[in-house]
Order: C-alpha cells, then sequence, then structure tokens
C-alpha cells in the first residue's frame, strides 16, 4: 500500500495516465474517486531478482516490517541470488525471517543462481508461462507474480484480487456492506480489464487515503 500519496497534479508514466483515464470511463466510480483524491502515486521499480525478493518479504506483514527485513539484506550485501544462494536457512532466520520464508527465498536464489529460473529470460516470456513457471516454485503464489508484473513489468493489467486491502478499497468504492471475496474481487475485476493493475494501484490509493488517512498533499 503507497505511503506517500500524491495530489492531483502528479506526474504519473504516460501509459499509467492513459490506463487511467480508460478506467475512469470504465467504471464511473474511479472517475469521481480519481477526481477527489487524484492519481496513484508512481511505485513502478525496476525488475530484478532483488525485486522478487522484496515482495516475497511484503507477503502477510506490514510494508513497514518489510521494509526492515529489507534494509537488513541490503546492510550485509543479501540482495541478489549468489548472495543469497551461498547462505544457509538459519541465517534469515537470525535477522527475523519466519523458518518458511526463509526457505522460500534460499531455494528460489539458488535456482536462479543456477540458472534454473532465469528470471530474466522468464520475463520476456507471455503472462501465462511467466505465472505458471514462477508459482510452480514453493512460496510464490498469484499474489506475488501479479505484484511483480505489475510494479516491475509495469503489466497494467495484473491483478493482485486476493489483497485485503483492495477488498477493503472495494467495499468503500463500491458501498458494500462487508468486503467481497477474492472470488468476488476476481469477477469485478473482470469489466476493468485490460487495466486490472491499474485499478488496483487506485483501488491501494484510496485505501491510503480512507483507511489510513493519507491524504493528499496540496
Amino acid at each position: 500500500m503507497a505511503d506517500n500519496i500524491f495530489n492531483t497534479s502528479s506526474e504519473v508514466p504516460n501509459e499509467m495516465r492513459l490506463a487511467l483515464k480508460a478506467l475512469d470511463d470504465l467504471d464511473t466510480d474511479f472517475k469521481a474517486a480519481r477526481a477527489h483524491w487524484g492519481n496513484p502515486p508512481d511505485r513502478f521499480t525496476p525488475s530484478g531478482f532483488a525485486a522478487l525478493v522484496r515482495i516475497i518479504l511484503g507477503q502477510q506483514i506490514s510494508r513497514a516490517v518489510a521494509n526492515t527485513l529489507w534494509g537488513r539484506f541490503v546492510e550485509r550485501n543479501w540482495q541478489e541470488a549468489q548472495a543469497l544462494a551461498a547462505l544457509d536457512y538459519e541465517a534469515l532466520q537470525d535477522i527475523g525471517l519466519s523458518r518458511r520464508k526463509a526457505e522460500y527465498i534460499i531455494d528460489l536464489a539458488r535456482a536462479e543462481a543456477q540458472g534454473k529460473l532465469n528470471l530474466a529470460k522468464l520475463e520476456r516470456q507471455p503472462a501465462d508461462i511467466f505465472t505458471q513457471t514462477l508459482i510452480s516454485y514453493r512460496g510464490v503464489g498469484g499474489w506475488t507474480v501479479s505484484n511483480y508484473r505489475l510494479f516491475c513489468l509495469a503489466d497494467l493489467d495484473a491483478w493482485p484480487g486476493n489483497d485485503l486491502a483492495l477488498m477493503e478499497a472495494v467495499k468503500r468504492l463500491k458501498n458494500l456492506d462487508e468486503r467481497p471475496s477474492h472470488a468476488e474481487m476476481d469477477a469485478l475485476a473482470q469489466s476493468w480489464a485490460p487495466y486490472r493493475g491499474a485499478a488496483a494501484l487506485m483501488l491501494w490509493h484510496l485505501y491510503a487515503c480512507l483507511v489510513r488517512d493519507s491524504r493528499p498533499v496540496g
């Protein structure tokens, strides 16, 4: 979820700007929300193994905790696959990771270091092949893959529909009595294709504004 919220004059990448405008045309609730709260912040980041690790770190924990853990990786120069592949699981447990998440990250790093994963090559494959291949690794699910496709590959149709913040934002956007289920989120998002990733960014922005009170400045 976004920490820093930009106002309506914020610059966003041109592709994102076009996607947001198309989303306005597909759903008037998004149009009204963007008119009031402005554009979501630019959260795109370069792709690569380090970015994948950061997303895995963020599974089911707050951004603040994930950022703290990532800072410990950076302090030890453990960002890349070769460095992580040489570690044992206990090394990551010692800096605050669960045993399971330590196994996920180090096993993935070993696959990358040995050339089995080859993330850079995989990124050039169609989205379905990219997704199926990455999900075959333990600890990587749909949420992780969708976030990587959205933030690192700028796939503006990637949809992490099982994200709790997105569910809460949809509840508020659509004035629902309760949060929609994962299946209901996916069904609703069909009407936003091929801009579901842009919708996710706008929903995270809305969540930050309405739930965390990270209101636009200016």
